[in-house]
């Protein structure tokens, strides 16, 4: 199992590594903003479709404490009537997928941000990723709040115009500023936030250049950080902003003394297979 802040993927494979079952649930799963009666929803859900399985490793966002892996660990256990089940956070899981035995690094870039770093003693280095009221600087969810945190300034006039205000309205359907407090109150309230972000990065405004950029300075102030500790110049790149042709040019402008190397892994399916070898 993948599971982020705007969606959970699944893959099941067989004795065989053949892919038996493949399917997504459109809902965030980052531990941080989910409670365990929703995780425990989620997963039974999931149980529905896969039925009893032989064992599980799930790379989960927010899974970046020893408590959290150990609540989430218990929550599937139950559900799923198993024992075999591992947790890792989402950058330890696309890390060891990449790990070859030399000093590595990569960046996650999605509804919220990390940056980690494998020694050649698999040791693990880290910056970031400590929540979306905390940290996730220059995440989707991030930018979308700090996007609708100006619109109320604008409505209270502490500062001026911006167009992104107008498409933030009609993205959410609603007919004044006011209205984005609604936001807060709902379920799912990361992901319907964290939607938007898409869409200012699509046509960005003055305002949401102000901000990206202020987001990527930080976190690749961290990417220089770990990768001075490593002493190593190669980062991968993963995660959905990158996707945006604003967002990513402006990541490589401020690393451009950098190698980076964008990384197209199947996280699921790779858990998956992980999963096969531990417990088969």
């Amino acid at each position: 199992m993948d599971g982020g802040g705007t969606h959970i993927a699944v893959s099941l494979v067989d004795e065989n590594e053949n892919l038996k079952m493949k399917f997504e649930i459109n809902t965030g799963v980052n531990l941080t903003s989910v409670n365990q009666k929703r995780l425990q929803e989620i997963f039974k859900e999931i149980y529905s479709k896969t039925g009893k399985v032989r064992g599980i490793v799930v790379s989960f966002s927010g899974a970046g404490t020893q408590s959290r892996k150990i609540k989430l660990q218990s929550i599937i256990k139950e559900i799923f009537c198993s024992n075999n089940v591992t947790v890792y956070n989402d950058g330890e899981s696309i890390l060891f997928s990449i790990y070859t035995g030399s000093n590595s690094a990569l960046t996650i870039a999605g509804t919220g941000t990390i940056v980690m770093g494998i020694t050649s003693e698999k040791q693990i280095i880290r910056s970031g990723g400590w929540g979306h009221l905390f940290d996730d600087i220059g995440g989707g969810f991030w930018i979308s709040t700090r996007i609708i945190q100006e619109a109320f300034r604008y409505r209270d006039g502490l500062r001026e115009y911006d167009p992104i205000f107008d498409n933030l309205k009609l993205f959410y359907g609603y007919n004044t500023i006011e209205d984005l407090t609604s936001l807060q109150a709902m379920e799912d309230f990361k992901t319907i936030i964290s939607s938007f972000t898409k869409v200012a990065l699509n046509e960005p405004t003055p305002l949401v250049k102000i901000i990206v950029e202020e987001g990527i300075q930080d976190l690749t102030f961290r990417c220089k950080i770990v990768l001075d500790k490593l002493e190593i110049k190669e980062l991968y790149m993963h995660g959905g902003l990158f996707n945006s042709p604003y967002y990513n040019s402006l990541f490589r402008q401020y690393l451009h003394s950098y190698s980076l190397f964008p990384l197209e892994i199947d996280v699921s399916h790779q858990m998956a297979l992980l999963a096969k070898k531990l417990y088969y």
